[in-house]
């Protein structure tokens, strides 16, 4: 097309056209990445505290599994499928809520744009499969190293039946 206009005309895509929304929107996407990853670490917490205390919950129980030949592999495994567990009910509900919410945006409009210099009004949105596995990936990675630490500790637990 620019060589059919000549050099006097500019020749922009759509996304020449506007760098500045698609760049910002990039960032910000970014952003909140960041700030969702953050917001799942302070959950993560909450895990830990969780497990730890089913941990001291159930010192009997582990003492009577290990008093049967479990290995402390397998009762770091019992904890440890516990915690991915409770990750992977949190990250499947939260991907469903944001699928939902996204096609909602797709299909309604629900959240508009100020000012009125671009050629949508509506803030865009695009369902794509590598965002979401990332996404499920960082939960389950928060996950895991959340339940490590109370399996780690269930596995060493001394055999003490009275």
């Amino acid at each position: 097309m620019q060589k059919l206009l000549g050099k006097n005309v500019i020749v922009q895509s759509r996304y020449q056209q506007n760098m500045s929304l698609y760049n910002t929107m990039r960032l910000e996407k970014w952003a909140i990445y960041a700030v969702l990853t953050l917001i799942l670490i302070i959950a993560a917490f909450n895990m830990v505290s969780a497990l730890t205390m089913l941990v001291l919950e159930k010192q009997k129980d582990i003492s009577i599994l290990q008093s049967m030949g479990g290995s402390k592999a397998f009762i770091r495994k019992i904890f440890l499928s516990e915690g991915l567990l409770l990750g992977s009910i949190g990250a499947a509900c939260g991907i469903c809520l944001a699928v939902i919410i996204c096609l909602l945006q797709l299909k309604f409009k629900l959240i508009k744009l100020q000012g009125g210099s671009f050629l949508i009004d509506y803030f865009p949105v695009k369902l794509i499969a590598g965002d979401f596995l990332l996404v499920a990936g960082t939960a389950a990675a928060i996950a895991l190293i959340a339940s490590w630490a109370p399996a780690v500790k269930a596995s060493k637990q001394s055999i003490e039946l009275k």
